[in-house]
């Protein structure tokens, strides 16, 4: 089950909301409406992540998360590859069985978003 992360940055969570259960993290971003505007799903973490992206106004996407180029006295920087891969209806499931802890409200626009993904 998804758990909510305690926030410890400068940002407040009125803009953004993380949770983990250790093999999936999902974080919120929302507008001066506390509607989402986007959201950020990665699964299998610490493995071969792979990374559902929306945004309002961009089209959303399902990608492989690389490491980036290493540059000296930095740590390693994880990258988005630009191709999308399908996103499959276990990976929907995985994160409805995960998810019961979101608020209903953010739960159902994800599953939509997800949903309309897995149509096209």
């Amino acid at each position: 089950m998804l758990q909510k992360l305690p926030n410890h940055c400068l940002i407040t969570e009125q803009d953004r909301v993380r949770y983990t259960d250790g093999s999936i993290s999902v974080t919120l971003w929302f507008d001066g409406h506390n509607s989402i505007y986007a959201f950020e799903i990665i699964f299998d973490l610490l493995l071969n992540e792979i990374a559902f992206l929306y945004a309002k106004n961009s089209p959303s996407r399902f990608v492989k998360i690389d490491n980036g180029p290493l540059k000296p006295g930095r740590q390693v920087k994880q990258s988005i590859k630009l191709e999308t891969t399908e996103f499959s209806n276990e990976r929907l499931e995985s994160f409805k069985k995960v998810s019961l802890s979101i608020p209903s409200e953010q739960r159902e626009f994800i599953l939509d978003i997800m949903q309309s993904m897995k149509r096209n």
